[in-house]
């Protein structure tokens, strides 16, 4: 009985050690805790609301590139002739931005959007587009 004795009062002392501990530790005590779990819940959508956007994003950039220009005709005898369809006494020379040649440093760069990432959703207006020839006005206005 002896020897039973020490061994009964450690678990006694552990017993009234850690019961009031695992009492002070349930969340069906803590009222903050339904709280807080509703809170990261939120953040938790949040977060995937913002990952699916920046996955969107990234494919959306990947649409994006650069096309470097030169602006050609800059001195009063250079640049592109140019003709009127059906004139056949006037030229003009004229100004204009065009690709560098190989190992030509561009002087800017334009923004261009990869061929196929052009579907009809990205229109802006209900205007069908329509593609013309600039006319003489748009040329003077180049100058």
């Amino acid at each position: 009985m002896r020897r039973a004795l020490p061994w009964l009062l450690c678990v006694a002392a552990v017993a009234v050690i850690v019961a009031p501990m695992a009492q002070g530790t349930s969340s069906a005590k803590d009222p903050r805790v339904a709280g807080l779990i509703a809170k990261v819940n939120g953040l938790q959508g949040q977060v995937n609301t913002l990952k699916a956007a920046v996955v969107a994003l990234d494919a959306k950039s990947q649409c994006l590139k650069a096309q470097g220009a030169v602006l050609r005709g800059v001195g009063a005898d250079e640049g592109y002739l140019y003709k009127k369809a059906g004139d056949n006494t006037n030229t003009w020379l004229f100004a204009a931005f065009d690709a560098p040649l190989q190992g030509e440093a561009p002087q800017m760069y334009f923004a261009t959007i990869t061929p196929t990432c052009v579907t009809s959703s990205y229109r802006g207006g209900k205007a069908p587009l329509v593609a013309r020839a600039p006319t003489m006005s748009h040329l003077a206005q180049a100058r």
